[in-house]
C-alpha cells in the first residue's frame, strides 16, 4: 500500500531498461524488451488508449457528468492550453537544450494530461465527495482529450521542422484553429455514432438468461472503443480519444441497463485497465531506465540523462506544481459559479492530485518512436538525426521523471492532505455508524457459531480457542449467547431445527454471584503429558500411514460395469459433489488456495474417470491418492523444512511445532470438508434429482446414495484413529477460520453495497488476515484459561435445573458426573488419572 500499483510496475520496467546495457550477452529477455522499445508510435497509442480510456468514460457518474459539462469544459479546454504553453515557456526558457518552441509546446501538451488512476483509488478508499471525485475523472477524461488534440497540432509542427516530404504540416493559426474544431468536434460526433451503434447491437442482445449473449455483449463494447479509435483517428482524421470518451459516455447513458451480465462487463475491463496499465508502465519504466542509464550512446540515441538533467528534472517538477495550482485558482472564479461549483479545498487538492501517468507516458513513447521512424531515411543528415533523437528521448526522460515523481510524492501523500483538509475526515455520526456495523457483525458471527455448534462436526470444541482466535467474540455476554440461540431458531425452519450442543460455552459465561471455582482450576500449559501425547500422535500418523499403503488401486479395470443408468446417477452426484465443494468455500469453511481444495477436486476428477469406466463411488480412496501424488516424494523435503522451522521456532517464539501434527492437521480438516460437502450432495440429489412423485427412490438413486454413505462411513472412520486431542485441536481452530471467513465476508459485503468505504472495509480485513495468519499458524493443545472438565460440570451444576433443561444441558451434566465418578474411582483404585486436560 506504500506505492501505487503503476509507480511499481513502472520502477519494474526501469530495472529492466538500465540492466540492457549492462548485460553484454543476448538473451530472450534483452531481445523481448529491445523488440518492446523499438515499438511503432502508432501501434503504442491503438493498443493502450482505447482500453484505458473506456473504462474512465464508462465508470463516470453521467448525472454529475452532464450537470458538471461546463466546468468540465473550462478544466479541459482553456485550462489545458494555458497549462501547455506555460510549461512550453519553462521548457524553452529554463531548459538549455535549445528545444524548438514548437518541441516544446508538444512537450508541454504531453504534461498537460493528467492520469487520475492512483488518486481515484483513493479517493473509492476514504469515501471523498463525490463532487470531488466527479471533478477529479471529469477533468482527466475531458483534458485527455483536449491534451492529445493540442499534442497532434505540435507534433506535427515539429515533425514538419524535418524537412522531409509528407512528414508534419506547417500550421499556422487559422489551420490550426480549423484542425482543432476537426479533430474535437468530429472525434465527438463519430464517438456518438459508434455509441449509439453499441447500444443498438446491446439492445438486441436480448436473451439474458445466456451466457453467450453475455459474453458477446463484452466483446461488443472493446470492438467498438478499439474500432471507434482506429477509424477516428487513422481513416477519419479526427481524435480518437475524444472519440472513445464519447463512445464510452453514450454507452453508459443509453447502454448501462440493456447489459445481461454487469459483473462480468465489469470485471472484464477492470482486468483488461489493469493489464494495459501493467504493460504501459513497464513499457515506459523499460524506456526511461534505458535512455537514463547513459550507456545508450548509440545510433538511437547520442546521450542520455547526466546529472544537470537530473537537477532540471526537479525543477520542473516545481514548476508543473507551481503552474498547476496557479490554473486551479486562476479560473477559480469562474469554475465556482458554473456547474455544481467547488471550494477552496478542493480546489487545493485538484492541484495537488494532478498526477501525470498513462496518456502522458503513451504519447512521449509515440512522440520518440515516431522520431526515430522518421529520421530513418536518406533525406536527414545526421546531424539533425541526432539532435532530434537525443531531444525527444530527452523528453521522454523528463516525461517519465515527471510521472514516477508525481506517483511517488503526490500519489503517496494525497491521502493525508484530504484528511487535513477535512474532505474524508469522519464524523461523529459516521464513527457511530461504523461501530455500528461492528455491533452487528458480532452479532452475526455469534449466530454463525451457534450454528456451527448445532453440527455434530463440532460438539467438542472449547469456547477458549474460539475466544482466543476470533476476537470480536470476546466480550460476549450469556445474554447475548441466549439471544442467538433464539434467533437461530426462529429462523430455522422447525423440521430442519437441531439444538446446538452449548456444554463448552455456557461454563465460560454463566458466572452467578455465588459461584467461586478457586478449587478447581483451569487447564494448565500442557507438559506433564507432552511425550504421551507425542507418542500419540506417532501412532495416529503410523496408523493412517498403513492404511494407505493397504489400499487398492481407485482403477480397478477388472471390474464390471455397472447399468448406464447408475452411471449417469453416479455422474450427477458427482458434479453436485464438486459445486458443494465450491460451496464451502464460498462459507468459509474451505480454504480456495492450497493442497486440500487441490487433492478434493483432484479426487472428483479421477472419480468422473471411475463413474465413465462403470466403477462404484470411491471418492473417499481416490482422494488418498490425490493427496499421496505429492506426499510420499515430498515427505523427506517437508521433514526437513519442518525440522528447521521447528528449530526456529522454539528457540525464537518458544512454539513446539512437529510435522506428524501437520499429517493430522491435513486428514482432519480434508474428513471435515469431505463430511460437509457429501451431506450437502446427498440432500440435494435427495429433493431434486430423485424421481418426481414418488416416495421411495430408485434402484440406481439407491446405489448411489448407499455408496456415498459408505465413503462418509470410511471419512468418519479416519478421524477415530487419530488421537482426540489432536482432532479436539484441529475441529477448533477450524471453527475459528470457519467464524473468521464470516465476520471478512460481513464487511465485504457492507462494502459491496456501498455501506462502507474501501479504506473503512480494509482496515476490519486486515485485522481479520491476521488472526487468520495466526489461528493458521496456532498449534497450541490447551489454551489460556481453558476449564477442565471437572470445572466444566462445577459450573454447569450451578446452573438451575429448569434452565439446564431448557439449554438440553441436563443430559450434559449427568454424562460429566458419571465420567467423572469413574476417573474418581479409578484414581481411587492407584490409577495415574490427569484431569488437567479433557481426555
Amino acid at each position: 500500500h506504500a506505492l501505487p500499483y503503476t509507480a511499481i510496475m513502472f520502477i519494474i520496467g526501469f530495472f529492466i531498461g538500465f540492466s540492457l546495457q549492462r548485460i553484454d550477452q543476448s538473451n530472450a529477455v534483452t531481445t523481448s524488451a529491445s523488440v518492446w522499445i523499438g515499438i511503432e508510435g502508432e501501434v503504442i497509442l491503438l493498443v493502450f488508449l482505447p482500453g484505458l480510456l473506456y473504462l474512465d468514460s464508462y465508470n463516470i457518474e453521467i448525472h454529475l457528468f452532464l450537470q458538471s459539462f461546463w466546468q468540465l469544459v473550462v478544466f479541459a479546454f482553456p485550462m489545458v492550453l494555458a497549462g501547455t504553453t506555460l510549461t512550453a515557456l519553462v521548457a524553452y526558457f529554463v531548459f538549455p537544450y535549445g528545444w524548438s518552441f514548437d518541441l516544446c509546446m508538444t512537450f508541454g501538451a504531453i504534461l498537460a494530461a493528467t492520469d487520475p488512476v492512483a488518486v481515484a483509488v483513493l479517493l473509492n478508499e476514504l469515501g471523498a465527495p463525490p463532487r470531488l471525485k466527479m471533478h477529479i475523472s471529469g477533468e482527466s477524461l475531458m483534458n485527455d482529450g483536449s491534451a492529445v488534440v493540442f499534442f497532434t497540432i505540435f507534433s506535427h509542427r515539429f515533425f514538419y521542422e524535418l524537412g522531409v516530404n509528407g512528414v508534419g504540416e506547417d500550421i499556422g493559426w487559422g489551420k490550426g484553429f480549423v484542425m482543432f474544431f476537426r479533430l474535437s468536434f468530429g472525434g465527438a460526433c463519430i464517438g456518438l455514432a459508434f455509441g449509439v451503434g453499441t447500444v443498438i447491437i446491446l439492445y438486441n442482445l436480448n436473451r439474458r438468461l445466456s451466457g453467450e449473449d453475455s459474453v458477446v455483449q463484452v466483446v461488443t463494447t472493446i470492438a467498438a472503443a478499439y474500432l471507434v479509435f482506429f477509424v477516428s483517428e487513422i481513416l477519419a482524421g479526427c481524435s480518437g480519444i475524444i472519440a472513445v470518451m464519447f463512445c464510452g459516455v453514450t454507452v453508459k447513458a443509453f447502454g448501462e441497463t440493456l447489459v445481461n451480465s454487469p459483473t462480468l462487463l465489469h470485471h472484464f475491463w477492470e482486468t483488461t485497465e489493469f493489464l494495459l496499465n501493467t504493460l504501459l508502465f513497464t513499457l515506459g519504466g523499460c524506456v526511461w531506465g534505458d535512455i537514463i542509464s547513459n550507456n545508450r550512446a548509440t545510433e538511437e540515441f547520442r546521450s542520455a540523462f547526466v546529472s544537470k538533467d537530473w537537477g532540471y528534472l526537479f525543477v520542473l517538477y516545481l514548476f508543473l506544481m507551481a503552474i498547476r495550482f496557479f490554473l486551479v485558482f486562476a479560473f477559480f472564479p469562474v469554475t465556482v459559479k458554473l456547474g455544481i461549483g467547488t471550494n477552496w479545498k478542493e480546489a487545493v487538492f485538484m492541484s495537488y492530485g494532478g498526477l501525470r501517468g498513462a496518456v502522458g507516458i503513451a504519447l512521449s513513447l509515440s512522440l520518440n518512436a515516431e522520431t526515430i521512424h522518421f529520421t530513418s531515411t536518406d533525406e536527414v543528415d545526421e546531424e539533425t538525426i541526432d539532435a532530434y533523437r537525443d531531444n525527444t528521448a530527452k523528453l521522454f526522460g523528463f516525461v517519465g521523471g515527471i510521472a514516477l515523481l508525481t506517483l511517488i510524492i503526490n500519489g503517496t501523500t494525497s491521502g493525508p492532505l484530504l484528511k487535513r483538509l477535512g474532505l474524508v475526515t469522519p464524523s461523529a455520526t459516521r464513527k457511530k455508524i461504523i461501530e455500528n456495523y461492528r455491533i452487528h457483525m458480532i452479532q452475526y458471527v455469534l449466530e454463525q457459531y451457534v450454528v456451527l455448534l448445532s453440527d455434530d462436526r463440532f460438539r467438542d470444541v472449547d469456547f477458549t480457542v474460539v475466544k482466543e482466535h476470533v476476537s470480536c467474540l470476546r466480550g460476549i455476554t450469556y445474554d447475548q449467547l441466549m439471544g442467538a440461540v433464539k434467533k437461530h431458531k426462529e429462523k430455522t425452519p422447525a423440521h430442519m431445527y437441531t439444538k446446538p450442543n452449548l456444554v463448552n460455552i455456557v461454563p465460560y459465561l454463566y458466572k452467578p454471584e455465588t459461584l467461586n471455582d478457586s478449587e478447581h482450576a483451569t487447564a494448565a500449559p500442557f507438559k506433564g503429558n507432552r511425550r504421551s501425547l507425542m507418542k500419540s500422535r506417532r501412532d495416529s500418523v503410523a496408523t493412517v500411514r498403513r492404511n494407505r499403503d493397504k489400499r487398492s488401486t481407485v482403477f480397478d479395470l477388472n471390474l464390471q460395469v455397472d447399468e448406464r443408468e447408475v452411471n449417469e446417477e453416479r455422474l450427477v452426484y458427482i458434479k453436485i459433489l464438486r459445486s458443494q465443494y465450491y460451496k464451502l468455500i464460498e462459507h468459509g469453511e474451505l480454504e480456495s488456495r492450497g493442497f486440500i481444495p487441490h487433492s478434493l477436486f483432484r479426487s472428483l476428477d479421477y472419480e468422473e474417470d471411475r463413474a465413465a469406466r462403470g466403477q462404484s463411488l470411491n471418492d473417499w480412496e481416490s482422494l488418498q491418492v490425490a493427496s499421496d501424488s505429492w506426499a510420499r516424494p515430498a515427505e523427506s523435503i517437508r521433514k526437513k523444512f519442518f525440522e528447521l522451522k521447528h528449530h526456529i521456532k522454539r528457540h525464537k517464539l518458544g512454539i513446539d511445532w512437529d510435522m506428524d501434527f501437520f499429517v493430522v492437521h491435513l486428514k482432519v480438516r480434508q474428513a471435515l470438508a469431505f463430511l460437509q460437502a457429501h451431506n450437502w450432495a446427498r440432500k440435494i440429489f435427495k429433493e431434486e434429482f430423485t424421481s418426481s412423485g414418488k416416495d421411495n427412490l430408485t434402484s440406481a438413486e439407491k446405489v448411489v446414495l448407499d455408496e456415498a454413505k459408505g465413503q462418509c462411513d470410511l471419512a468418519e472412520n479416519s478421524l477415530r484413529i487419530l488421537d482426540a486431542n489432536d482432532v479436539k485441536v484441529v475441529k477448533s481452530h477450524y471453527v475459528c477460520q470457519v467464524l473468521l471467513y464470516k465476520s471478512a465476508f460481513y464487511y465485504a459485503k457492507l462494502n459491496k453495497r456501498g455501506l462502507m468505504t474501501e479504506r473503512e472495509a480494509g482496515e476490519f480485513l486486515e485485522a481479520i488476515e491476521e488472526e487468520l495468519y495466526e489461528c493458521h499458524e496456532c498449534r497450541e493443545v490447551v489454551h489460556e484459561n481453558e476449564l477442565t472438565e471437572t470445572n466444566k460440570l462445577y459450573r454447569l451444576s450451578s446452573i438451575p435445573k429448569m434452565m439446564l433443561q431448557d439449554l438440553s444441558l441436563d443430559k450434559e451434566v449427568e454424562t460429566f458426573s458419571k465420567r467423572n465418578l469413574k476417573l474418581s474411582t479409578a484414581g481411587e483404585h492407584g490409577a495415574e488419572v490427569d484431569l488437567s486436560v479433557d481426555p
